[in-house]
């Protein structure tokens, strides 16, 4: 066992007697940095600490914009007439709360709990079958004003919370953090020999009493700091034994819990500057509305860099903030559940193979045919960091023998039922498999004998008597011969087939979608997997500097024979912001190339896009000839109401003869995707054009929108598709799947196959 030993010597003692081994050579270099951070605690302990802020009594006034969000009361505008009373009453609390926020915090968290009991009747109404009509209009709404009330509730926290004791909870957690660091620190030097000598230096005992104490912030911070400070001094020694002991995993978690735990306390007890909170606090509120009304990047860049600025302003190092963020604008962006029942339909494989039997079995030669007839399922099981499935065998194996020994021949007919399993994981990027387990029930009956005797009327009965009866005395052990038979050929052919197409899964999943993903950008920078025994659900987020990620859904468990594909806005914006069409000019041709290449590479097939109806007569003569694309958010979608609207930010290059370019407008056009009978039905509404600047000339604008109107409804006109679509199995038919529904809601788009 290897000896490590903070033994005190002297540095140069050390240098002068490195052959005396490790445990010396480690003790003078930590006894030095020990005297030289003891005397630059000293020094701290004469700084002056700044005198804290006090606590901000004003709360979220003047923080909230100044009128509620648009788009959120439109969407309680747009509930059924039951719901009126109810809508009217919320309208009114968040008209009153953004336009004339109560001036003291009593009055601010008295509106916050009445528009949380707004909250409650929706949750009420979504579990009530009564109200199955409305059921994705009262979901989105329900997520639409919990995210603001959140939000808000913690913004008021964070604007209020006393930077003098501060953290509390976070501060909480970061002792308990330490503690936990502290035992396995502990118990790993317990195991190394010098370890008690090392446990002393690092202080782990007092490191533990002062988190367990009632000492405040200020005085855990002068006890902690000079223990982080030996220790960190250690960690970059220059002495390579001591790094490489030091950066071993006990130690260097306990280096880091200490580190987390001086960093949250001192934040506690340095004040903050309220001033620099508020402004970001609003930043962060105004971003996040901007965002919600027009899904632009500007408004995304504005709440994150305010989100970034508040974690090193505020008390609790914005974890408070966090918290809400990471559930409603950092979240997944795109979720899938596939329940067992749709697994199986698609994936399930029923094999029937055929061949000879050619076998010497109990001192008999047997020959005849066999039929083996398998089905392959796949049975989920629950776990919680990842998907865990197992692959269920069933099988019959039929025969029919005829077995010679000596001069008699016994007619048998064996069906042979057997069972296998093989469990799998999957991790989100690459599956393992564990051996296989098999079991096999065999039956094998004889039915008829054949002797010398058969043509002499007496004793050819006697002679099959007598056969049948020694075939049914080596019964048993000829039905485990056959079990053993089965089980050596079905076996190895599962376990070895199941691992091979895995194996070739796995290089398909990193040349075709991992490695395809990554080139263009769209890998996620965030994954969850996990399954139930009833169905596996997948998150991912994709998610740029800058950008802002999906939010959360009500939950809501697959039926048996179904699948749910859930898009957030912001994934199809993170993608069509990779397009890099920002400040081209191009032609509708063009842009459609592009997205062929686009999705073609995406698919690993050939896509092609069906080309736009063109215009013709005077039509065709006046209509823009390309797009001039706008450098920020050219091409973006925004998901509300049962629409996706689809919003083009761009002039259009005209000839000087037709009017000249046409400047930068916003263009929305409304699309609505339905079922009707066989067939998805995409409806495009009424095309909206605004100027994105005010043009001084209002006439000459409304000409221009005109244009605009008519080329875009030219391009983009109803579609009809079957809602059947046909997924290849691995082996025979394909399989028929129908997309059954499809929703959009706040944000998000919601199909739903069977």
């Amino acid at each position: 066992m290897l000896q490590f030993s903070p033994e005190a010597a002297p540095m140069l003692a050390v240098a002068r007697r490195r052959a005396r081994g490790l445990a010396v050579r480690l003790g003078g270099v930590l006894t030095c940095a020990a005297l030289v951070t003891g005397a630059l605690a000293q020094e701290e302990k004469k700084e002056e600490k700044p005198a804290a802020a006090p606590a901000n009594a004003v709360g979220l006034k003047g923080l909230l914009p100044a009128e509620a969000p648009e788009g959120l009361l439109n969407t309680i505008g747009t509930l059924p007439e039951t719901w009126t009373t109810w809508g009217e009453g919320v309208t009114g609390e968040l008209t009153k709360f953004y336009g004339e926020t109560a001036a003291d915090l009593e009055g601010q968290r008295a509106a916050i709990s009445r528009l949380k009991t707004s909250l409650e009747i929706l949750d009420k109404a979504l579990a009530d079958p009564q109200y199955e009509s409305i059921l994705p209009q009262l979901a989105g709404l329900r997520s639409s004003l919990g995210r603001r009330i959140d939000v808000i509730e913690a913004v008021l926290d964070t604007v209020t919370a006393d930077p003098t004791t501060g953290r509390g909870a976070t501060s909480d957690a970061a002792k308990a953090q330490l503690t936990a660091g502290v035992e396995t620190v502990d118990s790993y030097l317990d195991m190394v020999e010098g370890g008690a000598a090392w446990k002393s230096y690092l202080q782990t005992s007092e490191a533990r009493a002062a988190v367990a104490s009632d000492a405040d912030a200020a005085k855990l911070v002068e006890t902690l700091t000079p223990i982080l400070d030996k220790a960190q001094a250690a960690s970059k020694s220059e002495d390579a034994a001591i790094r490489d002991f030091m950066a071993r995993g006990a130690l260097k978690t306990y280096l880091h819990d200490l580190n987390h735990a001086v960093t949250v306390l001192k934040r506690s007890t340095a004040g903050v500057n309220m001033d620099d909170v508020r402004k970001n606090l609003k930043d962060l509120l105004e971003g996040l509305e901007q965002y919600e009304a027009n899904v632009t990047s500007g408004s995304a860049a504005k709440a994150r860099a305010a989100y970034d600025a508040l974690r090193d302003a505020t008390a609790d190092g914005g974890e408070r903030l966090t918290e809400v963020l990471r559930k409603h604008y950092f979240n997944s962006n795109l979720q899938v559940a596939i329940s067992e029942g749709f697994l199986n339909r698609v994936l399930t494989k029923t094999h029937i193979e055929e061949g000879g039997i050619q076998d010497f079995i109990l001192g008999a030669d047997v020959y005849g045919c066999q039929i083996t007839s398998t089905i392959a399922k796949f049975d989920l099981q629950p776990a919680a960091n990842g998907v865990y499935f197992r692959l269920n065998l069933t099988g019959t194996v039929t025969t029919n023998t005829e077995s010679y020994k000596g001069s008699a021949i016994i007619f048998s007919n064996g069906s042979h039922n057997f069972t296998a399993f093989k469990d799998i994981r999957f991790d989100g990027e690459h599956f393992s498999t564990t051996p296989a387990n098999m079991h096999v029930n065999a039956s094998n009956e004889p039915f008829d004998a054949s002797t010398p005797l058969d043509n002499f009327p007496i004793f050819g009965g006697v002679g099959k008597s007598i056969a049948m009866t020694q075939a049914m005395r080596v019964r048993p052990d000829a039905e485990a011969v056959a079990a053993q038979r089965v089980t050596s050929r079905v076996g190895p052919q599962f376990d070895n087939e199941v691992d091979d197409k895995f194996t070739e899964l796995n290089g398909k999943l990193q040349s075709k979608v991992i490695d395809t993903l990554k080139a263009e950008n769209l890998y996620p920078d965030y994954k969850t997997y996990r399954s139930t025994d009833s169905q596996l659900d997948i998150g991912s987020r994709l998610m740029g500097v800058g950008a802002l990620g999906g939010g959360t859904l009500p939950p809501k468990t697959v039926s048996d024979d179904e699948m749910r594909i859930r898009l957030h806005e912001t994934l199809i914006n993170n993608f069509l912001d990779t397009l890099g069409i920002g400040g081209k000019t191009m032609t509708e041709q063009e842009l459609r190339k592009l997205l062929e290449e686009k999705f073609s590479k995406l698919l690993n097939k050939e896509v092609t896009l069906p080309a736009a109806k063109e215009a013709t007569g005077d039509d065709a003569a006046k209509q823009p000839k390309a797009f001039i694309f706008t450098e920020k958010d050219p091409l973006h979608v925004k998901v509300a109401d049962g629409k996706i609207l689809l919003l083009i930010r761009a002039g259009f290059q005209r000839d000087e003869d037709k009017g000249g370019n046409i400047p930068p407008q916003i263009v929305t056009v409304p699309l609505t995707i339905s079922i009707e009978g066989e067939e998805v039905v995409i409806t495009r509404g009424d095309v909206l054009v605004d100027p994105v600047e005010t043009p001084e000339n209002v006439a000459e604008q409304v000409a221009r929108a005109g244009v605009i109107k008519g080329k875009i409804e030219t391009s983009i006109q109803n579609k009809r598709e079957t809602r059947t679509l046909k997924v290849d199995k691995p082996e025979g038919e394909p399989v028929n799947v129908n997309v059954t529904k499809i929703e959009a809601q706040d944000g998000w788009i919601s199909i739903h196959l069977q």
